[in-house]
């Protein structure tokens, strides 16, 4: 089967350029051609058609192969140029090499033509594919870029002060970008809403979804809505963003520092933990309503009530810590959560999250972690 060629020939000798296309067609390739053996025309050729390949005489009489060379590299960096000359020094022919040209041959010696056209040909091939290559990492990395600065607008930017209360929070993501997100919210009866979600997947698409997640609770939070209430307008207002292939797990906290009551509706989250002062679990806080996105009606809401005493500790967490694997494939797992929180529940709430993500990347693949870890921590001092 013939191979298509588009071969655009700048050359003075239409005998010579017959003899070129003779050696193509011997070859194999079936060839469409123009001649051209000026500057103008040579422009002209590349303006008005798509070339596969460049053969160029070296000496002209108007025109010469170094010149052609550069109006050609101009038009485009990758198509093939060939020098076909009767006569050129090695020097010259290397000063044409280092200048762009692909190759040259002499017109008394043309046996190795083809077999140049064909390495030429898939050379300019990946050329260009490594180009898309490039082009499309260079969109991927600002899609990335773009995420990082939507997620961080996601995250508080410092925790409540609050009389008798250590708070803190935190979240490394995965990736470049991650699905989780926790926020704290402070109403201005000084109630605190803690929120901690996780989206499936991750990148710039979980992140722009948690901007919609983050946007509706505030709303709502701000608006006075009852905990229950909440939660069942937002899994209504996300029905639409979240699709068929994507859910949320949720965590929803209303915090009264005054009374140290919590009211908690966990939505297929992982379980949250109360700890006692002497560092024993005091309530589980498991799911008791399906993620959002799962059902789209829930029959019945509602909250679970528990009391934060002096010296007690609450987290809420996401699957990216307890579901951290060891290179041998063990999950990091609840024990050691719980162990890393009871050895280290005097200390700030900061540093014990810092603690905890330290030992989770320490357990997890010597690559990083496999899934976004976030963490939000309630201390009671008195």
């Amino acid at each position: 089967m013939s191979k298509i060629l588009k071969a655009l020939i700048v050359e003075d000798s239409e005998c010579d350029a017959l003899l070129l296309l003779g050696h193509l067609k011997r070859g194999g390739y079936d060839t469409t051609s123009l001649r051209v053996d000026s500057a103008s025309d040579l422009e002209a050729a590349l303006s008005g058609r798509e070339w596969d390949i460049v053969f160029s005489d070296h000496n002209m009489p108007q025109f010469s192969s170094r010149e052609a060379l550069e109006i050609v590299r101009a038009h485009d960096a990758d198509i093939p140029f060939l020098i076909v000359s009767g006569s050129i020094g090695e020097d010259v022919a290397v000063a044409s090499m280092k200048a762009g040209a692909q190759d040259y041959l002499m017109k008394g010696n043309l046996t190795r033509l083809v077999s140049a056209v064909d390495r030429e040909l898939k050379d300019a091939e990946d050329r260009r594919a490594r180009k898309v290559a490039e082009r499309a990492l260079l969109v991927r990395e600002e899609e990335l870029r773009i995420a990082r600065e939507v997620q961080q607008l996601l995250f508080p930017i410092s925790m409540p002060s609050v009389d008798g209360y250590d708070i803190a929070g935190a979240s490394c993501p995965a990736d470049a970008t991650g699905g989780d997100y926790y926020d704290v919210i402070v109403r201005p009866n000084n109630d605190i809403y803690v929120i901690v979600g996780d989206v499936t997947g991750h990148g710039l698409g979980p992140a722009l979804l948690m901007t919609d997640v983050r946007a509706y609770l505030r709303a709502l939070v701000l608006a006075d809505r009852t905990l229950e209430d909440l939660m069942t307008l937002v899994r209504h207002l996300l029905l639409e963003d979240l699709g068929s292939d994507r859910f949320i797990t949720m965590v929803i906290a209303r915090f009264t520092p005054g009374e140290g009551v919590m009211d908690v509706i966990n939505a297929g989250h992982p379980t949250g933990y109360i700890l006692a002062s002497g560092g024993g679990i005091k309530t589980e806080l498991s799911a008791t309503v399906p993620a959002l996105g799962v059902d789209a009606e829930v029959d019945r809401l509602e909250s679970c009530k528990v009391r934060l005493e002096a010296g007690e500790l609450a987290v809420f967490l996401t699957d990216g810590i307890l579901e951290a694997c060891s290179p041998a494939g063990e999950e990091f797992g609840v024990p050691r959560l719980l162990g890393i929180l009871q050895r280290e529940r005097d200390r700030p709430s900061a540093e014990i999250i810092r603690i905890l993500f330290d030992e989770v990347r320490k357990f997890g693949s010597p690559e990083g972690i496999q899934d976004d870890i976030t963490a939000v921590i309630i201390k009671r001092s008195s």
